[in-house]
């Protein structure tokens, strides 16, 4: 199979009409050779790269998450490179202007709340103003082919939820905005990949997308233990297992991993662990809970088993709260409040999910059987709207 990247490299007058184009991507956007696509632009014949976008956690990838990242110069090419996370998060007109393209070439990983598909579509907005063609390279979504979870509620539009889509979409980042944005503005063109199916992970070694995605297993279970960010629970940030942990002071590790085993969740085992995280919400402290260790990846369902879990955990501990977003820093920005900007008000779970049906289910004022029957159709909706952007075979399926 070819990336988009691939297919872009091998005619790229197919895509861009001039040489002067941009770049917005990061650590992980590499050719299926494993060469980086800065240097592959670099290098490609008739095109002239004369700057660098980059999306939260910079271009590095090792800014921390909802850290605001500044302008900069990159050392080693001299390129500028303008932030997309940080008071700006569309490019200014003048940034675009004198662009023949910009190409994007980012690793989503097919969750609404993970941030890359709203700064891709933020720049998409800003480019319609100019004029300028938007490249989007495609790449395999490695949550594919379900779509799972709830649809966004108007009211939820943040950052974190710029989308109208389901919380776990289904779609490859080419699709989701050829679906979304692209609808609207006609300067997105997707190049796709060659030879892809749905399911597949595409060539080369797995790179870590973000600092807080270091392994397959971690982005296995994102769907699930991202709803640990709306909770004072410590979900592993700061630790070498992110997202693969749920731990807090008050927890009692061996009882809790013999009670939720006991839940029998589909894919997922549980052992007892103790550490003491780096960084949020726990920051230095000593904490006690479980490792999520994926046994079969076919059958697990994270977000599902993630609400049983916090379901229990919210009946079990009465220390468990959900985290106010006007308690966050981000809530104090000039821009807070602004639907491209992070909630500032209200559970932050909510604003991840996209409605209030997964606290619903947690705090017992709702069913997971009814929450999932919700989601499910959803989720058929969203596949029928998208029906005309699907770019490859075995389509996403709901559930």
């Amino acid at each position: 199979m070819r990336l988009g990247i691939d297919v872009l490299l091998a005619d790229p007058s197919r895509y861009i009409g001039g040489r002067r184009i941009a770049l917005l991507a990061n650590q992980a956007s590499l050719t299926s050779d494993g060469t980086p696509t800065l240097e592959a632009l670099r290098s490609a014949e008739g095109l002239e790269l004369v700057a660098l976008f980059t999306p939260e956690h910079g271009w590095s990838g090792a800014e921390a998450n909802a850290t605001a990242v500044g302008d900069r110069r990159d050392p080693r090419t001299g390129l500028p490179l303008l932030s997309l996370y940080g008071p700006r998060r569309r490019p200014a007109a003048a940034a675009l202007r004198d662009l023949d393209a910009v190409v994007v070439d980012l690793q989503d990983v097919g969750v609404r709340c993970y941030t890359y598909a709203a700064t891709v579509a933020l720049l998409i907005e800003a480019a319609a103003t100019t004029g300028t063609p938007v490249v989007v390279c495609d790449r395999p979504n490695p949550l594919a082919p379900h779509v799972v979870g709830p649809a966004l509620a108007p009211k939820e539009r943040s950052f974190l939820g710029y989308l109208a889509v389901p919380f776990q979409h289904g779609l490859t980042i080419g699709e989701l905005l050829a679906h979304t944005v692209g609808r609207h503005h006609g300067v997105v063109r997707v190049a796709t990949l060659e030879s892809w199916r749905r399911g597949d992970t595409g060539p080369g070694p797995f790179v870590p997308p973000s600092p807080g995605l270091p392994t397959r297993e971690s982005v296995s279970l994102y769907p699930g233990l991202v709803l640990l960010e709306g909770t004072n629970l410590s979900g592993g940030r700061g630790t070498t297992l992110p997202y693969q942990l749920l731990a807090a002071p008050w927890l009692e590790g061996y009882d809790l991993a013999r009670e939720l085993n006991a839940l029998a969740l589909p894919g997922v085992h549980f052992r007892p662990v103790t550490f003491r995280p780096l960084s949020d919400p726990h920051a230095g402290a000593i904490c006690h809970g479980v490792q999520w260790h994926v046994v079969d990846a076919a059958s697990l369902r994270p977000l599902e088993a993630a609400v049983r879990v916090l379901a229990h955990v919210r009946q079990r501990y009465p220390e468990f709260a959900w985290t106010d977003a006007a308690n966050l820093p981000w809530s104090n920005h000039p821009d807070a409040g602004a639907a491209w900007h992070e909630p500032t008000r209200g559970p932050l779970v909510d604003a991840l999910t996209g409605d209030g049906s997964v606290r619903a289910v947690v705090d017992g004022e709702t069913t997971l059987s009814d929450a999932v029957a919700r989601w499910r159709a959803a989720a058929v909706a969203h596949l029928a709207a998208a029906a005309d952007v699907i770019a490859y075979p075995d389509p996403p399926r709901a559930g």
